[in-house]
């Protein structure tokens, strides 16, 4: 089963307006079974819009448009609707209903343009908004479905999920689906890749498919199945998901939804750990992830970011000498921060970061991406490593302060 989504609106292509709607959509209607072929943003054209339509039908039996259903002139999707499917716009007394009563709430006069939103096509199935002056409307040709949804995304998510998908899924049969995301950090895709060659070929007789998806610091691993059997599907998947864990544990981190911050966090929490961070090149970023996860106060205690050497010599105690003999991206002065930050913050663990994000700055030794990255732990160990991130300052910062986080959760392991 396979569906297209279409959006509508010229503030898209222009990039004044971020398409999430389709992002949503997409995720919903993979929960269903169904996989959408395509997604598309067009403008607010007649033609362009029908046209659209066409290709759409062509590929798929169920199109969701969203967008173009507003009461001004340059909103056409409605009336392009009723002509593609044959049809006319009739006043419906109860979307006229919906939208006074939407101005009565508001204590604001209801423009007479506003009586436009009541015009549906008829014929149409009309999905009622609570939330706004446009409804939604459902047309069938050709045992085809399309539906055509308002773009504002808090209605459209509700109408969705409070009326339309109960209606696709009594329209369509549709399979059980089942995803297994695992999460991976400490290598690129390709690594990876070369990691779990042999099993992933074994996937092919076994239908499932396996998606890498990168982003800077990680991998995640997706393994998906479709099938009538949903017992069957899950055990097979799961049993897959087992054996790359055997492969690649070390690189594991958490599945799904989770992310090392909250990770960390939980493991901190577990075992009663404190924490504290030291931060130069990152800026403070490894300790905004870590409380962006409520409850962080529990176990992180705060952060010293020593961008200036100064700070560094004053705050957290590293020695002028190793800044002048090795400077301040170093092994010594990583550590040193490290120390200073358990020791100033009274923590069991702490993490230093001391880099070059770039894009000036680096030389022939210490070029841009360089990073060194050190962890304290509760037992006084100190680990730190050098690292290369290339010279994006933003992918350098983001893979530095995952890096450091995988480094600190490696070390918390191996006193547990």
């Amino acid at each position: 089963m396979f569906a297209e989504i279409i959006t509508i609106g010229d503030e898209i292509l222009i990039g004044q307006v971020i398409d999430t709607n389709s992002a949503w959509l997409a995720t919903q209607l993979n929960q269903l079974g169904i996989r959408v072929k395509q997604i598309t943003s067009i403008s607010d054209d007649k033609s362009h819009i029908s046209e659209a339509i066409n290709q759409a039908f062509e590929r798929v039996d169920l199109v969701i448009c969203t967008g173009g259903l507003g009461p001004t002139r340059d909103d056409i999707t409605k009336r392009t609707l009723a002509d593609y499917f044959d049809t006319v716009l009739e006043m419906n007394e109860d979307v006229l209903s919906d939208v006074q009563l939407i101005f009565a709430q508001r204590n604001i006069a209801m423009p007479d343009v506003n009586r436009y939103q009541a015009l549906v096509p008829r014929g149409a199935r009309i999905f009622r908004n609570a939330n706004g002056t446009a409804p939604g409307m459902w047309f069938e040709k050709n045992d085809k479905v399309l539906v055509s949804m308002p773009g504002v995304p808090y209605e459209m998510k509700a109408m969705m999920q409070g009326q339309v998908f109960g209606e696709i899924t009594k329209r369509f049969k549709t399979p059980h689906v089942y995803h297994r995301t695992i999460l991976t950090q400490g290598v690129g895709e390709s690594s990876l890749m070369g990691m779990i060659d042999k099993w992933e070929s074994s996937l092919d007789e076994e239908e499932i498919k396996l998606a890498y998806l990168p982003s800077p610091g990680m991998v995640r691993l997706r393994l998906s199945a479709f099938g009538n059997d949903k017992e069957a599907l899950n055990f097979k998947v799961d049993r897959k998901a087992d054996e790359l864990k055997q492969l690649i544990g070390h690189l594991i981190f958490g599945e799904e939804q989770d992310t090392l911050e909250k990770v960390i966090g939980q493991m901190m929490i577990e075992k009663g750990f404190t924490l504290a961070t030291a931060e130069s090149c990152t800026g403070g970023y490894i300790a905004h992830l870590i409380t962006s996860i409520s409850g962080s106060s529990a176990y992180f205690k705060g952060s010293i970011v020593a961008y200036d050497n100064e700070v560094k010599k004053e705050l957290l105690e590293v020695l002028e000498s190793d800044l002048k003999i090795y400077g301040a991206v170093s092994k010594n002065v990583v550590e040193a921060m490290a120390l200073g930050a358990k020791k100033h913050l009274k923590t069991d663990f702490a993490v230093a970061t001391s880099g070059i994000a770039g894009p000036d700055g680096g030389t022939k030794d210490k070029p841009v991406g360089t990073v060194w990255i050190a962890i304290v732990s509760k037992d006084k160990s100190i680990q730190s490593a050098c690292y290369s991130f290339g010279d994006s300052r933003e992918r350098t910062i983001r893979k530095a302060a995952l890096s450091a986080l995988e480094s600190l959760r490696k070390e918390i392991l191996r006193l547990s």
